[in-house]
């Protein structure tokens, strides 16, 4: 597995170095987005947002079995799952949270799939400053080379447009910027 997937104590340590001053901030603002819904959060990595949230019930999907073991082994309702074939169940929350760009060009086909199982909102949290768009092309390139699940590196990252385009494409009544990442809310009731 890569260096940043090897080890959720890693992958950790990594998003806070990332995100620096605006982590705290970045996971409060999901968690009040999702409230006490009952979550499922797909891709969920190290289940960082558990740190925050407080609803009702959780489950974790990911591909990452390192992950999945980890969180299985604290007790965690987490499947090791490809997301792609994974049958999302109906949920009142669902999470998309920095792996939207793993999916594409497929990432509107996941996001339709998602929203269809979501009975309250879809949250999705999408990197838009990252270290993968860098004008250096050494930092772009280790950046991505680091960040990729399969061992080929995955080269889409969505910008703030792009991001706020597709977010308008589905609907999303609430955006907003949580100082790296773009949250798109997409209330099922209006």
């Amino acid at each position: 597995m890569d260096i940043v997937y090897g080890h959720p104590a890693t992958y950790r340590l990594i998003e806070k170095l990332i995100y620096g001053k605006s982590y705290r901030y970045h996971y409060e603002a999901l968690a009040r987005e999702i409230g006490s819904s009952a979550l499922l959060e797909l891709c969920c990595g190290d289940c960082q947002i558990l740190d925050f949230y407080r609803g009702r019930s959780y489950r974790g999907v990911d591909i990452n079995p390192t992950f999945v073991e980890h969180a299985v082994r604290r007790g965690l309702d987490v499947v090791c799952s490809d997301i792609g074939a994974y049958d999302i169940p109906s949920t009142e929350c669902i999470l998309i949270h920095n792996s939207l760009y793993q999916f594409y060009p497929q990432h509107e086909a996941l996001i339709a799939r998602a929203l269809a199982s979501a009975t309250e909102k879809l949250i999705i949290s999408e990197p838009v400053v990252n270290l993968s768009s860098s004008s250096n092309p050494l930092v772009a390139a280790l950046a991505k080379r680091l960040t990729s699940m399969s061992g080929a590196a995955s080269t889409k990252r969505f910008s703030r447009r792009e991001a706020e385009d597709i977010f308008k494409r589905f609907g999303a009544q609430k955006v907003e910027f949580l100082g790296r990442n773009l949250m798109g809310v997409i209330c099922k009731h209006g």
